[in-house]
């Protein structure tokens, strides 16, 4: 293995490793916000939207202590080392937003039943802030592109499906406040859980083939 290749290795470790650590950073305060207001106003969308950015902030914990443990033992012979981690990272991601997902699904058919939802203004706006923390995290982290490998892809895909949630929960606040469209709550958390569930298990399926490969 070159010289070359192994600084271009290990430059790619430790730009992958500074983009998660800020977007964990950034995750953290948004979800005490979506937490926060997701409980005070009853908004199931809100309060899943603040669920999944907890495990959005572990799992993009679990990718940044992948990229710093390889930086840490980052050496010439130790790219199947690299590579199992990293599949294993990403399947640890995979399953997390797996199960949220599906907690998402149980929650939204309940709420079907109790479409108790106070859509204030407060709500409204974390709803945005959360939409906005989430785009510039996915603009970072695809920023990385060609640096890419599963474990930040995986990171992305965490992103991308806040990002999901967060739109679907700002339709439902914005139906329920003007429109008195309540049902709209758990419609848009079967409809983002959907979409998830989806993303979730191809990336299972590839990590998988990685691990065992």
């Amino acid at each position: 293995m070159s010289k070359d290749h192994h600084d271009h290795s290990h430059y790619h470790i430790h730009t992958n490793e500074r983009s998660t650590k800020i977007v964990v950073l950034l995750s953290v305060f948004t979800m005490g916000l979506e937490l926060y207001f997701g409980y005070s106003n009853h908004s199931v969308a809100l309060m899943m939207d603040g669920w999944h950015m907890l495990t959005h902030v572990l799992v993009m914990s679990l990718a940044w202590g992948a990229y710093w443990y390889l930086k840490k033992e980052h050496n010439e012979n130790n790219q199947l080392l690299k590579e199992k981690v990293i599949s294993l990272s990403a399947f640890a991601s995979a399953v997390v937003l797996l199960v949220v997902t599906i907690m998402m699904i149980v929650e939204s058919v309940r709420k079907f039943f109790n479409l108790n939802i106070d859509a204030s203004n407060g709500a409204l706006a974390v709803s945005v802030i959360g939409l906005v923390v989430n785009g510039a995290s996915a603009f970072l982290l695809h920023r990385e592109e060609e640096h890419r490998d599963l474990n930040m892809h995986a990171a992305y895909l965490h992103v991308m499906s806040d990002i999901v949630i967060s739109v679907f929960a700002i339709i439902a606040l914005f139906a329920a406040r003007f429109f008195d469209l309540k049902i709209l709550d758990p419609i848009c958390g079967l409809l983002s859980a959907l979409i998830i569930i989806r993303w979730a298990i191809g990336l299972i399926r590839k990590s998988w083939r990685q691990i065992v490969w």
